[in-house]
């Protein structure tokens, strides 16, 4: 399991929306905005999926995501990659809900997904 550098947890807080790519089990990419991404800590993200409908399909057929962000301070982007754990109900799914519902109560996610951080890039370079 990688660690999310500090640069990279910055650029997290302060991009909205961010693009996450998923790709199906035969290869064919998707990728799409997200406004509800965070970090919960140097090596897990979550993703709330409100909307979701290739990405979903996408990612339960193959757990794989990959997320960017952009510090628009530096402009420098990161890419963090990984692996999901999918959680529709309990605690987890339930933090997710709160959080959707800070800024959105008429709004409840279909599913929270868990990211593993595997690999953080800068351009070319691997950070972690």
């Amino acid at each position: 399991m990688a660690k999310l550098p500090t640069e990279v947890l910055t650029a997290i807080e302060k991009t909205n929306p961010t693009c996450i790519a998923t790709s199906s089990a035969d290869g064919v990419p998707n990728i799409v905005y997200v406004t509800y991404v965070k970090a919960l800590d140097d090596q897990t993200m979550v993703v709330a999926d409100n909307k979701f409908q290739k990405t979903r399909k996408n990612l339960e057929e193959n757990p794989r995501l990959s997320v960017v962000v952009l510090d628009p301070d530096t402009r420098k982007s990161y890419q963090i990659k990984g692996t999901v754990d999918c959680a529709l109900d309990g605690a987890r799914y339930q933090e997710v809900v709160d959080w959707v519902h800070v800024k959105h109560p008429q709004m409840t996610p279909k599913a929270a997904f868990y990211l593993t951080v595997e690999e953080v890039y800068s351009g070319a370079d691997r950070l972690a």
